[in-house]
């Protein structure tokens, strides 16, 4: 009898045994984000560590934001993103900006997406290139998606045909377009002879409009002279985007060869290098050097018409 109790226990204890095991096997994990997104886990492995770190990667990413009347505003594609609570980080990025004047492609090493204001930052060997042609170089940009900007505080250089600009901080739309560089900026006119331009900042240029106006401590400097104001207006040729005329403004100073003239304003024709100086204008000749009067200057009030 006490033989037929032991192996009756014994049969209850593994038929539970059993039921318990059949249960676990049955229990599935919860998916990963990167199974939902479509992610794949090359090596196979599907130990417990692994799943929970795989959970917030994705191998390959695809974003997009739209404005409310459906067309797109952004994309973003990259190699490989980490999911956080409020940001994405990103890497090895290839984003896109859309605007009504066009676009720009840009390649980054690195980024992060604001989950909440829909705003981009990247960063690292960023370069913009615009559906025109337009080059951007810089270490850092952002996406603001509420105005559909793009800006940097980092030293930025944007090339367009034979201008290059560059300067540090920068705003503009995504077709660069219409480009605000901040300070520190030196202009460069890639053209025989060469033409450079520089002025403390802001400068704003327009290339619908092909103006550029130039503030604070401005200086043009080319094979003819140099010119210097408070502010300058450059207007560039629609075609061959070379300098055709300079509206200077405010203590106007132009330098050439052996005489300088002074006034408060300026209008330089560069085909023809002729000046009008309009405001109190006054002309400075120097002596050339061996005369007797080495040290002084004769000067000569000009009244513009």
């Amino acid at each position: 009898m006490k033989h037929i109790l032991i192996i009756g226990l014994i049969s209850a204890l593994l038929f539970l045994n059993i039921n318990c095991a059949k249960k676990k096997e049955i229990a599935s994990p919860r998916p990963s984000i990167a199974a939902q997104v479509g992610a794949r886990n090359d090596g196979g492995e599907n130990d417990e560590t692994e799943s929970e770190t795989f959970a917030q990667k994705i191998l390959s990413f695809n974003l997009e934001g739209y404005r409310d009347n459906g067309q797109k505003k952004w994309e973003l594609n990259g190699a490989a993103a980490n999911i956080l609570s409020n940001v994405i980080k990103l890497d090895y990025i290839t984003a896109k900006a859309y605007g009504d004047d066009g676009s720009m492609t840009i390649k980054a090493r690195r980024g992060v997406y604001d989950k909440i204001t829909k705003d981009i930052d990247l960063e690292k060997n960023v370069i913009g290139k615009t559906s025109d042609g337009t080059r951007l170089v810089t270490d850092r940009l952002h996406w603001n998606d509420k105005t559909e900007s793009v800006t940097t505080d980092a030293v930025v250089r944007i090339e367009k045909d034979n201008l290059i600009s560059i300067g540090r901080g920068a705003i503009g739309s995504p077709s660069l377009k219409q480009v605000e560089l901040k300070k520190d900026v030196i202009v460069e006119l890639k053209e025989n002879p060469p033409t450079l331009i520089t002025c403390d900042g802001p400068l704003v240029v327009n290339y619908q409009k092909n103006i550029s106006i130039l503030n604070n401590n401005v200086k043009i400097t080319d094979q003819r002279g140099e010119i210097c104001a408070d502010m300058m207006k450059v207007v560039f040729d629609p075609k061959t985007r070379k300098i055709i005329r300079v509206v200077a403004i405010g203590n106007v100073k132009i330098t050439r060869e052996s005489n300088a003239t002074y006034s408060k304003r300026a209008v330089y024709t560069v085909k023809d290098g002729r000046v009008r100086l309009i405001g109190k204008p006054r002309i400075v000749v120097f002596p050339k050097e061996g005369k007797e009067a080495k040290n002084n200057a004769s000067v000569r009030d000009k009244v513009a018409n």
